[in-house]
């Protein structure tokens, strides 16, 4: 049974830590000229209590912080949101959902610390694993900020809801074999046997958002005809919360939330309230984090001209993303279908130039396209050991570009390629319009191209998620390649099978794969749906050699060019607020801003 610790010892997290950061160069904190600690508030676009580490202090101006209980303040913690306040509605399956504001108004059922990939307890103090049943317990003291007790009965609707919807559980649990038990535990019964980490990521991104009372009427639709009409317009202007902070009131620049009495952390939280600045810009939160206006920003890309602007009193701390800038390809485009067509493209992009362009401090450049995150510390070469020698590498190499293109039958013509109709080779790169990093790198990438004769163009696009989700309007985009969990199987599933494979990338469903190491071998057909299934079940030497087949056909069909990793940069100020210090590795967790007060390791400084 998974408990609520894992049993990792506290130097051992350090050393976790410390690896992270020295992978990335980062010291964790860069200086400022100094105010910040004002009361004003802000976000930005997945436990059991964790002890104190042995170099932990508290008193005086130190900015360390352990769990012992604190004294009470007025301060309220400002942050940032790039939502209009007031339009915001808190329906988790419909438009305007303040994803990152709603990890304070809402408990999740599990966290998870993405530097050691432990799983800590939200909602769920307990789960056990077996090969047909999962038994989940539910933490007591939990309310609805309604003042109703939060029981079994709420975490099984919400889990059947979620299920009916499409949630990356319905791939493992069927909605009618979630039964409730009594109170404080629930049952799940499973399609197939699953991975401990398959399951558990799969519960991830769930919380308690959804109360009975304002959604019975969509489940009741869903179990009586599988439809839910309705269920994304519904609209909730104001939310029954179970967080440590209680909604107040959205005004046009403003969201304000307080702290939650009834919550069974919230003695670990000193201060009164939460408040989401309205700041729409990466430039309007650099000015509001350096002229104190907000005390921290979960995650806002930084470039370090910036970051050297700020004062002492501003803490950085790096997040592994396990996410990062990849190719999209339409596969049911003339030539994006083509496997050589993309074999070159992967050839031609300088990835070390893209990192630096894009900003070499927190990003870093895809070693082996293979589909697995792990680039910052090369965790992925746990996962290929012996066989990562016989994967290619994809350095840039114009010569072998030029091969592969005139294998697909093309050919350079006034220094350009078109095909044999002389169809001209575009590359019209759509990116998100506003992505500071992914235009920088998006310019290198189309550089690339145009040098060596591909007629390539960098699109920032305002409606780009409506383009690439809604009309699937694309030839090739920039999107990220992995799932943003370490453990394989979700980046592999994503690309060769999940609904970004099969709806957007259109990737066939079966393909024909050479034997791994063995690139010009007779090839055999893999149906990918059934290879899938096969992995989440798999543990140890099984999974990893699954994993090392799978991501050997990433390796060669490229679903997606893999180009790069980044860090998420989250932000702190230290004037007015306690918090960890850069050794303590309970901070990795999407965000610190949210959970870190939970546990007690963000509070208000005496005023």
């Amino acid at each position: 049974m998974s408990k609520t610790h894992t049993g990792r010892g506290q130097r051992e997290l350090r050393k976790t830590r410390r690896r992270f950061l020295q992978s990335i160069g980062v010291a964790g904190t860069v200086g400022v000229a100094g105010c910040a600690g004002s009361n004003k508030e802000a976000a930005v676009d997945d436990a059991g209590a964790s002890t104190a580490s042995d170099d932990d202090t508290t008193g005086g101006d130190s900015t360390t912080q352990t769990t012992e209980s604190v004294e009470m303040t007025d301060r309220t913690f400002a942050t940032a949101t790039t939502n209009v306040p007031k339009d915001m509605q808190f329906n988790p399956y419909g438009q305007k959902y303040p994803d990152r504001a709603a990890l304070a108004l809402f408990e999740n059922l599990l966290y998870v610390n993405e530097a050691t990939s432990t799983f800590m307890p939200g909602v769920l103090s307990e789960w056990e694993i077996g090969d047909e049943l999962v038994t989940l317990s539910v933490r007591d003291g939990y309310h609805w900020h309604s003042g109703e007790a939060v029981t079994a009965d709420d975490v099984a609707f919400k889990l059947k809801l979620d299920i009916h919807d499409g949630a990356t559980l319905s791939n493992i649990v069927d909605p009618e074999d979630v039964s409730v038990v009594d109170d404080s535990t629930l049952e799940l019964g499973l399609k197939r046997p699953v991975a401990e980490e398959v399951f558990l990521y799969s519960l991830k991104p769930i919380a308690l958002d959804t109360p009975p009372a304002e959604f019975q009427e969509f489940l009741d639709a869903y179990e009586a005809d599988g439809e839910a009409p309705g269920l994304t317009e519904k609209t909730l202007d104001e939310p029954n919360g179970t967080g440590p902070f209680k909604f107040v009131h959205a005004r046009n620049q403003e969201l304000l939330s307080e702290r939650f009495a009834d919550h069974p952390d919230a003695d670990n939280v000193n201060f009164a309230g939460m408040r989401w600045d309205y700041l729409q810009s990466n430039q309007k939160q650099w000015t509001a984090l350096r002229s104190g206006n907000v005390d921290g920003i979960d995650n806002v890309f930084t470039p370090d001209n910036i970051a050297q602007s700020y004062g002492d009193d501003i803490q950085e701390i790096p997040m592994p993303a396990n996410w990062g800038l990849g190719i999209m390809f339409n596969h049911e485009h003339e030539h994006y279908s083509q496997q050589k067509v993309k074999q070159a493209i992967q050839y031609v992009i300088d990835r070390e130039k893209l990192a630096r362009t894009a900003g070499s401090k927190m990003h870093v450049p895809v070693e082996v396209p293979c589909g697995l995150p792990g680039n910052f510390d090369d965790s992925y070469k746990d996962w290929l050991g012996d066989s990562l020698s016989e994967f290619n590498k994809y350095e840039p190499s114009t010569e072998k570009a030029a091969a592969l293109l005139e294998e697909a039958g093309f050919s350079k013509q006034d220094g350009t390629w078109v095909d044999a109709d002389g169809k001209t080779l575009e590359f019209p790169f759509k990116i998100p319009s506003g992505w500071n990093d992914w235009t920088a790198g998006g310019q290198s990438v189309v550089q690339d191209l145009n040098e060596f004769g591909i007629e390539a163009s960098l699109n920032p696009s305002q409606s780009y998620w409506g383009d690439i989700y809604g009309n699937q309007e694309y030839v090739v985009a920039g999107l990220g390649w992995p799932d943003g969990k370490l453990y394989p199987y979700f980046s592999l599933n994503k690309l060769l099978n999940g609904f970004r494979s099969r709806g957007i990338l259109k990737f066939p469903r079966s393909v024909e794969v050479p034997p791994l190491g063995e690139p010009n071998g007779e090839t055999q057909t893999v149906e990918l749906e059934p290879e899938l299934e096969e992995l989440a079940g798999l543990t140890g030497e099984a999974a990893k050699k699954k994993t090392q087949e799978l991501a050997w056909i990433v390796n060669q069909h490229l679903p997606m060019a893999p180009l790069m990793e980044k860090i998420d940069q989250s932000w702190l100020t230290t004037d007015d607020w306690n918090t960890v210090t850069e050794e303590d590795v309970s901070a990795i967790v999407d965000w610190p801003q949210y959970y870190l007060p939970r546990e007690g390791k963000l509070t208000a400084k005496p005023e």
